[in-house]
């Protein structure tokens, strides 16, 4: 007797072929077997679905069938998202911080600040993302205001995908920058920031940052306090994010990072 157990997805013309060739005996077994498998199997949506389609598609059971179809999309955009999130999280275990090398001069030469390059971050996260099937997409558009936004998509190979959006003012760039250069380093920070924030990435600072620049001030200092208890950030993180012990000790160089940062987290508030 055979003792491979029928497939339920099988149509009932292909169920008769394969019993054609069996003895009766055997057809009994069969049939008793597969009565049991079903008593103890809970059926599936796609079971549904292909018990409708073997039984032919009516004017009476095409609601149906369009419900069964919904529910298995639902079913399967929930099943994505899953693998999508435990693929996530094996990758955050996986990235390193990234190291903050390149020097960015002032006209006379001297150190302005230091920065992880969006090729040095992408160097060092894409063989991550790909050994955990996930793959990187950006997109920008201009706001009102001179500001443009990248738009960082994360896809995973399950089919779910996520977006995260960072948006930059477009000034004046490095020291003596074309308009041409100043957009496309606006365009560079933007698409840096969207990628660091949509896989949570730190970028470790090299250089301290109250020896690059000058002070930002009392003034400054007191309104960066006063915006970071309002929306509730960790003061300590906020200046070890900054480079400075305290906030009168924040370089101007350091600022306009910091400002726009805070300035993104007020607008959920």
């Amino acid at each position: 007797m055979t003792d491979q157990i029928p497939q339920m997805q099988l149509t009932e013309a292909g169920q008769s072929a394969i019993e054609c060739a069996l003895t009766d005996e055997e057809i009994k077994e069969r049939r008793r077997l597969q009565k049991e498998l079903m008593a103890h199997q809970e059926p599936s949506v796609a079971m549904m679905l292909q018990k409708v389609i073997d039984g032919g598609i009516t004017a009476e059971n095409v609601s149906a069938l369009e419900s069964l179809v919904g529910l298995y999309d639902r079913m399967q955009a929930k099943n994505a998202e899953r693998e999508f999130n435990q693929a996530f999280a094996k990758l955050q275990s996986e990235l390193r911080s990234v190291n903050a090398t390149r020097t960015v001069p002032n006209k006379d030469g001297s150190p302005r600040y230091r920065f992880a390059p969006f090729e040095d971050i992408m160097e060092e996260v894409q063989p991550v993302l790909v050994a955990n099937g996930f793959s990187i997409s950006f997109n920008s558009r201009f706001m009102e205001g001179g500001r443009m936004v990248s738009i960082c998509t994360l896809r995973h190979i399950g089919g779910f995908s996520q977006s995260n959006e960072f948006a930059v003012r477009i000034g004046g760039g490095p020291p003596g920058a074309t308009e041409t250069q100043a957009d496309g380093a606006a365009k560079t920070y933007a698409k840096r920031g969207a990628l660091c924030d949509a896989l949570n990435i730190v970028v470790e600072h090299d250089d301290d940052a109250r020896m690059i620049g000058t002070p930002i001030g009392r003034a400054l200092a007191e309104d960066l306090e006063t915006r970071v208890r309002r929306v509730g950030s960790d003061i300590t993180a906020f200046l070890k994010y900054a480079g400075a012990s305290k906030f009168e000790d924040i370089s101007d160089d350091r600022y306009p990072v910091l400002d726009e940062m805070l300035t993104r987290k007020e607008a959920k508030l």
